[in-house]
Formats: C-alpha cells, sequence, structure tokens
C-alpha cells in the first residue's frame, strides 16, 4: 500500500508531458488552405517574372550579331539597276546631244522683226564706219522734202528712216563720244547723238525715236564702233516703230545719212 502513491505519480506524470506535447505541436492545416497557400506563391512568381521581362529592354537580350541583322534594311542597294548619264527617264529614254542648241544670229532676228523684207544696203562689220544695224533692214522715208498727208504741205526730211522692227538693236557707226542723251515722248523721242572725228572733221550720228529705258550709253562716255546704243521704238513724233537717223557735219549741217554711209562705210 506504500507503492500505491508512487505509481500514481508516474502515471500522473506520462499524461502531463503528453498533454504539454499536443499543445505545443501545431495543429495539421487541412487541405483547403493548403492549395491556397500554394497558389499564392504561384502568383507572386508570375508577378515578379512579368516585371522583370518588362523592365528590361528586349535589345540586351540579344547578341552584337541579332541587332546588326535585325537592324539591316530589307532592299539591298545591289538591287538597283544603274543609270546611264546623258539619259532622261520616264516613258522613253531620250539621249541628249549639246550639240543640237541653236542660237539664232543677230541677221536673222533682224529679218524676222523687218518681216523678211530685204535690206536696202550691205553692211561690212570689219570696216571702222559702219551702217546703224549690223546687217541690211529696209528703209523708207529719206532724206529731202517729204508730204507727211494731204494737208500737212511739204516739210523737209533731215534723215532716213529704217525699219528693222520694233526692239531692233541699233550700233554706234563708228567710235566716238556720247555728247547728248534724251529720254523724251516729243519731238525726236528717246534719242541719243554721238560725235566722231572722220577725216579730222567733226561728224555726229543721231540716232532717234528708240524705246524708253534702252538707251545703253551715257554721256561723256567713248564708245567703238558697233556697240549697241539702243531699240528701235516709237517714242516722241513716229508713225510705228522705226529710226530716224541723222548724219550732221561739224555738229549741226544735216547732210543725207545714206549718200554720207555709202561714201565713207563698208
Amino acid at each position: 500500500m506504500q507503492n500505491q502513491p508512487e505509481h500514481l505519480s508516474r502515471r500522473s506524470l506520462v499524461r502531463a508531458e503528453r498533454a504539454l506535447s499536443a499543445a505545443v505541436a501545431p495543429a495539421p492545416l487541412p487541405r483547403q488552405s493548403l492549395r491556397r497557400t500554394a497558389l499564392s506563391l504561384l502568383t507572386m512568381v508570375f508577378v515578379a517574372a512579368m516585371t522583370i521581362v518588362t523592365t528590361i529592354p528586349g535589345s540586351s537580350l540579344l547578341t552584337p550579331a541579332d541587332v546588326a541583322a535585325a537592324s539591316a534594311p530589307v532592299a539591298e542597294a545591289s538591287g538597283i539597276g544603274s543609270q546611264s548619264p546623258g539619259l532622261i527617264s520616264g516613258g522613253a529614254d531620250v539621249p541628249i546631244s549639246r550639240d543640237e542648241y541653236s542660237v539664232t544670229s543677230l541677221r536673222d532676228q533682224l529679218a524676222a522683226a523687218s518681216a523678211g523684207r530685204a535690206g536696202a544696203f550691205t553692211n561690212d562689220t570689219s570696216w571702222d564706219i559702219q551702217w546703224p544695224f549690223a546687217w541690211g533692214v529696209p528703209m523708207s522715208d529719206r532724206f529731202g522734202p517729204r508730204v507727211l498727208c494731204s494737208t500737212c504741205g511739204v516739210t523737209q526730211h533731215n534723215g532716213v528712216d529704217f525699219l528693222p522692227g520694233v526692239g531692233a538693236p541699233i550700233q554706234a557707226i563708228a567710235d566716238g563720244v556720247v555728247r547728248y542723251v534724251e529720254e523724251s515722248d516729243e519731238g525726236l523721242g528717246v534719242h541719243v547723238i554721238i560725235d566722231h572725228q572722220v577725216g579730222g572733221r567733226l561728224v555726229s550720228s543721231v540716232y532717234c525715236h528708240m524705246q524708253f529705258d534702252s538707251v545703253a550709253m551715257s554721256v561723256g562716255e567713248q564708245v567703238k564702233v558697233g556697240q549697241l546704243v539702243g531699240l528701235v521704238g516709237e517714242t516722241g513724233f513716229a508713225f510705228g516703230p522705226h529710226l530716224h537717223f541723222e548724219i550732221r557735219e561739224g555738229a549741226t549741217q544735216q547732210v543725207d545719212p545714206v549718200a554720207w554711209l555709202e561714201a565713207n562705210a563698208g
């Protein structure tokens, strides 16, 4: 009877240890909780992977050879055919020949301007004294008396009228010095006077009815034979475009310009 309390104490101790172990050990999780935990972990891993993919440039994952191949043009330049110089592309290729360009001569320009009428003189461009046009042009009224209309009476025409056509270039008949230039729409219109020394004597040539702003020289200028004076017009007292031309010996004495040119010009 003395051993009974001791036996009870051991049994109580074992029961107490079992109760303590049960209290400390975690209770087993249900299957549903395990599934939720695994799904949460997979979700976190997926989000982390997507973040890395979208933040890192795609080219950083490629080799240099891959980058060069991706940036190369689709079509190669060697596939374009070479073009031959001197050809025009479009429709048909037409060769260009620079020798085909032509320039209308001054003679042809004067002939066209004068409506194809035959020239009344022949000019030699190698002479020191020439006609006021490089090539022959028609003439109308000459030096001397004339009747302009039935009621005008007889008047003295102090020059000769050349009819090369409007805009025809007028040239200086000899070397000289420009004495007078006038821009006017009265009388002789736009006109120029050039003084020359011919055979030791002063001779003046007068060019009248030229176009406004066409005079190519100024007072006091030394000019050469054949130099441009101006362009044929109809300024001043004129019936249509023409050059009224005069020769004045000694600066004042008006003489027949055609006779004088035939005697002195080439």
